[in-house]
């Protein structure tokens, strides 16, 4: 009974197929990478939690007074400078009124004018104002002096604090960094938890479909969750350990090629002879030894394996010549044999009379 043969199909459709696989693939790694967002959001220890076990928190609250007191009093500095500016400004105004009514009182002096009372009154209570915004601006100098000895004081006073709190912090660093080492054990655990039996189906499944027209979808969701597997392991693992896994991981892979091509010389499949057979053939090369087939019109050239398509070998031309049985001089494989059916000249290599389409029930191997 001939084997039922499966069809390639149109290139499209090849194409369509291999650009689904793809989309599906990038769809199965971000779905994927939802599902590990969700398992990554579960609560991890929190630093400021584990601090406050370790610090005295006496401390941490005067710290925090501390820093309140400091803030305040730069306000207050500030405050104190701008009124200086304000009044440094009144001040500067007064002292341009006043010198402006000196030069006029000089000049009606020098007319023989007299000055009259209000200008003498203005003259008075320009040099009261200027004497007056003096004594201000040097009770602002005394009181931003007095300000920035006691923010000294503070800041020495939060400097003595910070030196103790910073003693008693590397216990708080390295029981968080225990802590978030267990959890980020944990976290790989429950995403390897995910996508290793994920994996081990996907492997399994594509071992035994490997002919199964669905291979496409299941290769697809197995690279998906090979990337995920491989991230989470670049993430939670120490760099250190990762790259000896990756490196195994290539050469557990290229092994697994390098058997699988070994194999297949060693054992080949039906389906590959066949095909190396059929291109010998397309060569008018022997199957087994690659030695050209010289009968017919062909019995007197000369040609190679590269260049048979440039010569352009004609079609062999019915006759005696090209029906007689025909072995290979070079590695005595018989490539033309007489069919059982109707005995007439067939490839010996290929499944098929081309004359009767009667199956060879012995194929070469």
């Amino acid at each position: 009974m001939n084997e039922t043969r499966r069809s390639g199909g149109p290139w499209m459709h090849r194409f369509v197929i291999g650009l689904l696989s793809v989309v599906l693939a990038i769809l199965v790694f971000w779905l994927l990478g939802f599902i590990l967002d969700d398992i990554g959001a579960l609560p991890g220890p929190v630093y400021q939690e584990v601090e406050k076990r370790h610090l005295d928190q006496q401390l941490v609250s005067q710290q925090k007074d501390v820093q309140e007191q400091i803030a305040d009093l730069k306000r207050n500095i500030d405050d104190q400078r701008e009124r200086q500016r304000i009044l440094s400004d009144s001040t500067a105004g007064s002292q341009r009124t006043m010198n402006q009514l000196l030069e006029f009182q000089r000049l009606n002096l020098e007319k023989g004018v007299k000055p009259s009372a209000d200008e003498q009154q203005a003259l008075a209570e320009s040099q009261t104002l200027f004497l007056a915004n003096q004594k201000r601006y040097q009770a602002l100098n005394e009181d931003i002096a007095t300000l920035t000895e006691n923010l000294r004081s503070l800041e020495e006073q939060r400097r003595g604090i910070e030196s103790t709190l910073a003693e008693q912090r590397p216990p708080a660093r390295e029981e968080y960094n225990e802590l978030r080492r267990k959890h980020n054990i944990k976290m790989a655990f429950l995403k390897l938890l995910v996508l290793v039996p994920l994996l081990l189906i996907a492997v399994v499944v594509s071992s035994k479909k490997r002919g199964s027209i669905y291979v496409p979808i299941i290769y697809a969701a197995g690279l998906a969750l090979v990337c995920r597997v491989f991230l989470v392991m670049h993430e939670y693992f120490p760099r250190r350990y990762f790259k000896y896994i990756l490196l195994l991981a290539l050469l557990a892979v290229v092994l697994r090629i390098l058997v699988y091509f070994l194999r297949m010389i060693a054992f080949p499949k039906k389906d590959w002879l066949l095909k190396q057979y059929k291109e010998a053939h397309e060569r008018f090369c022997c199957p087994v030894c690659g030695y050209p087939i010289r009968r017919g019109p062909l019995k007197y050239a000369f040609w190679t394996r590269r260049t048979a398509k440039k010569l352009g070998i004609p079609e062999m031309p019915s006759g005696a010549a090209a029906d007689e049985v025909y072995t290979c001089p070079a590695c005595g494989s018989k490539v033309y044999e007489e069919c059982e059916s109707c005995h007439s000249v067939r490839h010996a290599f290929l499944p098929y009379c081309e004359k009767c389409g009667a199956e060879k029930s012995h194929p070469a191997t």
